[in-house]
Parts: structure tokens; sequence; C-alpha cells
């Protein structure tokens, strides 16, 4: 794969940047979930354009801290934007390192389901303790087992999209918008 030049990565660092910024805000703003969830979805995908370049931690490590310290000044108090700080945000990250240093698919899905898990109740324990906010009070009905169900089931179908619209990125997208020299 022929390189990037500097202006060309900072480009797309920038649009990649902006649109997760844009897809955040948007995310607090819009009412209905299912909209909010794929804003949010839309957002931490966004981490996936500079990971495949050259210095690939870097300017996406960079992307990541730049969104998530903007999104905390622009959009505060959105619960969205602390879902993409703690569990969607360094996904991209996360995925891009256990592929290159892990050859067992299914170990690298167990490790990712395990890394949501401890993220999770890191969140609830932030919305608990700091932002005193009672996550469970959502749903009353349902026990602690069926929310565990439910919460692995969403980071399953998560993970299967995040594949997917990365592949389709990567052979369709990538060269369109961030050509070669």
């Amino acid at each position: 794969m022929k390189r990037l030049s500097p202006g060309l990565m900072l480009a797309g660092l920038g649009m990649s940047a902006a649109i997760s910024l844009l897809m955040l805000f948007a995310a607090g703003v819009v009412r209905p979930i299912a909209l909010s969830a794929a804003c949010l979805f839309l957002a931490s995908l966004m981490t996936w354009v500079p990971i495949r370049e050259e210095h690939a931690y870097l300017f996406a490590s960079i992307e990541y801290a730049f969104v998530s310290g903007a999104a905390l000044i622009i959009c505060r108090g959105s619960v969205w934007t602390y879902l993409y700080i703690l569990l969607f945000g360094a996904y991209a990250i996360i995925r891009f390192y256990l592929r290159t240093h892990i050859d067992d698919r299914f170990l690298t899905v167990l490790i990712r389901l395990l890394i949501f898990n401890v993220m999770s109740a890191v969140g609830l324990a932030f919305a608990q303790f700091v932002l005193h906010y009672d996550a469970m009070t959502l749903v009353p009905h349902l026990s602690v087992y069926a929310v565990f169900g439910i919460v692995q089931g969403i980071f399953i179908v998560f993970m299967l999209l995040y594949k997917f619209f990365a592949y389709l990125f990567d052979s369709a997208l990538r060269n369109i918008l961030l050509p070669r020299r």
C-alpha cells in the first residue's frame, strides 16, 4: 500500500474527528434512542479511518483523545458522550491491536467481550457513584442476568456491524477519501 502524505493524513484525521464530534452531538440532541445509537455507532466507526495507515496507534489515539475531550466540552452531560469515552470510542484501536497480535479469531472475540464487560462495569460504577445515576432503574422488571444477556447481544451485534462497515470502508471508500501518491 502506498503511503499517505502527512497533509492528507492530518486531513483524514481532522475529517474523522469532526464527523465523530458531529455524530456525538447529534446523538445527544436526537430523541429516538435508535437514532442516537446509530450516531454513536458512526462516531465510533470514524476511529477506523486513521487506524489502517502508518503510525496507526498514534493517529487513532490522537483522534480518540481529541474527540473525547471536545465532546466533554461541547456535549456536556450527554450519556452518549460517556458511552463513547468508556466503551465505544477506543474499540477500533483495541480491535486492530488484537487482530495484529493474536491469530485466533475466537480468542480475540472473547477478549473484546471481556474488555467490554469490564468497561461496562466501570461505566455503571461511574454512573452510580460519580454522576449519581442509577442505570438499573431503567429496567426494573428484568433480572441482572437478563440485562447482562441483552448487553452481550448488543455488543455482539455492534462487533458484527463494525466488522462489516470497516470492510466496506477499506474496500470501497478508503482510496476515494484518502488518495495515495
